[in-house]
C-alpha cells in the first residue's frame, strides 16, 4: 500500500499544543497544515513559529477548510466533546487529547457519531506508542519476563511546585483532579499491558475541599488475573516509575509515559532496555496516520472498548 501524506491541523494552543506541533513535524507520512485558536494573533504566531500554512482564528473556520485530513484537539477538557462533535460533522478525522471526554456516556456517544460520520476517531495516549513501550510490549508477549502476573505505575507531583498557572478547569469536580490529569497514565500504561478486559476495580481517594481529588491509588483486577497497582497525586511526589512483573523477571521503567530507557531485570543481571525517540507524540500520531491509511475508524489498540476501559476506572473515582 502506497501510503499518501496526510495534512495535519491543530486546534487549540495552549501549553501542550508545542510538543504536539512537534511530534507532528518528525512524523512519517504528516505534515503540519494548520494551526488554529480563537486568538488569531496566537495563532499567527504560532503559524510562523513553526511554518505551516495557514492558521485560523475560529475552530469551525478550520474544519471547513477542504485540504484538512485530520485535526488533533488540544482545547481544555470539558471542551473536547463539544469540539469532537464539531470535527466530525466536518468529516475530519480526530484525535482527541486526553482525558477524551469526562464519561462514558459522552464516549459513546462519540464514537456512534464517529461511526456514523464514516471518520476515526482516538484518544491521545501517547503512552501506549513510544517506541519503548511498544518494545517492552513485544518483549512480553515474547515471554521475555514469563507470564505477566503483577504491574505498578504511578505518577505523581507536587501541585505547588510542577503545575503551577494552571487553568480553573483542572480542578473541576466531574472531571479535574489529580486522577483525571496524570493518574489515566497509570490507569493506560496497566491496562496495555494487562491485555485484558477490567474484572475489578478497588480505589482509595484523598479529595480536595472542592471535591477534587488530590491522591488516588487503585487496585486492578483482569479478567486474566493480572493485578496491577496504579496511583497518582498533586501533594507528594512519589518515584514516577512503571514496573511490570513476571515469573521470570521484571521490567522497570522510570517516567514509563515518556522514557526512552528501561532495565530488564532477571536474577543478578540487569539489561538495559533503549530506543532512539524525538518525540513522545509522534508515535501516536503516526499509528493514526496508519490505521487512516487502512481505511479504519478505530484504532485496533486504543479504539473504543480501550478508551472505555480507562473510564471505568475514572468513574468510579466518582462513587468512592
Amino acid at each position: 500500500m502506497v501510503m499518501k501524506t496526510l495534512r495535519v491541523a491543530v486546534i487549540g494552543l495552549g501549553k501542550i499544543s508545542k510538543r504536539v506541533i512537534e511530534g507532528i513535524q518528525y512524523a512519517e507520512h504528516a505534515t503540519l497544515y494548520a494551526v488554529t485558536s480563537r486568538d488569531f494573533n496566537k495563532a499567527k504566531k504560532v503559524k510562523e513559529r513553526y511554518q505551516c500554512d495557514v492558521c485560523y482564528g475560529s475552530y469551525e473556520a478550520l474544519c471547513q477548510d477542504p485540504l484538512v485530513d485530520l485535526i488533533y484537539i488540544c482545547t481544555p477538557n470539558p471542551l473536547h466533546k463539544q469540539h469532537i462533535l464539531l470535527c466530525l460533522s466536518y468529516h475530519k478525522h480526530v484525535i482527541c487529547e486526553k482525558p477524551m471526554v469526562a464519561n462514558r456516556k459522552d464516549l459513546k456517544e462519540c464514537f456512534s457519531y464517529a461511526k456514523e460520520q464514516g471518520c476515526f476517531l482516538m484518544e491521545a495516549h501517547k503512552t501506549l506508542f513510544t517506541p519503548l513501550n511498544q518494545k517492552i510490549k513485544q518483549m512480553v508477549m515474547d515471554g521475555v519476563i514469563g507470564k505477566l502476573q503483577y504491574i505498578e505505575a504511578g505518577y505523581c507531583s507536587r501541585l505547588d511546585i510542577e503545575h503551577s498557572g494552571m487553568a480553573s478547569w483542572c480542578f473541576r469536580e466531574e472531571d479535574g483532579g489529580c486522577f483525571y490529569d496524570i493518574g489515566v497514565y497509570a490507569i493506560c500504561y496497566a491496562n496495555f499491558f494487562a491485555g485484558q478486559n477490567l474484572s475489578e476495580i478497588k480505589l482509595m481517594l484523598e479529595h480536595a475541599k472542592e471535591g477534587y481529588c488530590v491522591q488516588a491509588q487503585g487496585m486492578l483486577r483482569y479478567e486474566n488475573d493480572v493485578m496491577a497497582l496504579v496511583r497518582s497525586s498533586w501533594k507528594t511526589a512519589i518515584e514516577n516509575k512503571g514496573y511490570l512483573y513476571g515469573e521470570k523477571g521484571r521490567i522497570v521503567c522510570e517516567n514509563f509515559w515518556k522514557s526512552k530507557e528501561a532495565v530488564l531485570i532477571q536474577g543478578d543481571v540487569n539489561k538495559k532496555i533503549t530506543v532512539s525517540m524525538q518525540s513522545d507524540f509522534t508515535g501516536e500520531i503516526e499509528h493514526a496516520i496508519s490505521c487512516i491509511q487502512k481505511g479504519l475508524i478505530q484504532s485496533p489498540i486504543l479504539g473504543y472498548e480501550q478508551s472505555d476501559q480507562i473510564l471505568m476506572v475514572l468513574e468510579e473515582s466518582h462513587l468512592v
